[in-house]
């Protein structure tokens, strides 16, 4: 497992949270978070797994409310600057970040775009539910 990962994967047994780890042929790390019924991915690669992505899945979305969700994640993309929210091919509404880790802090820092991921979740659930079931 990739050093970063690692460091935040005993941060996480520390604090007895509930995760799987998973190490890709490439040699990058998952680490995946379940909260509420949704899980958390994070990716660490590069340079001792310095480079972090984080993806929650939120939502399929139907067809029929594709650019609804899309209008809403034009604005939820204008209110959060530094988390991104789209649709992929399977129109699965994804929350997305990037980091690049210090050594000194990799695991206090993912864990802490970690929580303002789930936060973020919890905060847009109502846009994006409207935009979904209105």
């Amino acid at each position: 497992m990739l050093k970063f990962a690692q460091l935040f994967a005993d941060y996480l047994k520390e604090k007895d949270f509930n995760f799987e780890t998973y190490t890709f042929e490439d040699g990058d790390c998952l680490v995946e978070f379940p909260y509420k019924g949704k899980a958390t991915k994070l990716i660490f690669s590069g340079e001792d797994g310095k480079y972090l992505s984080l993806y929650l899945n939120f939502e399929n979305v139907p067809e029929d409310k594709y650019v609804d969700v899309l209008i809403a994640c034009n604005e939820l993309n204008k209110q959060y600057k530094w988390a991104t929210f789209y649709l992929d091919d399977d129109r699965d509404l994804i929350i997305h970040d990037d980091a690049i880790l210090s050594e000194d802090s990799a695991a206090d820092e993912a864990f802490e775009l970690l929580v303002r991921m789930i936060r973020i979740g919890d905060d847009v659930k109502p846009v994006i539910m409207k935009a979904i079931y209105a």
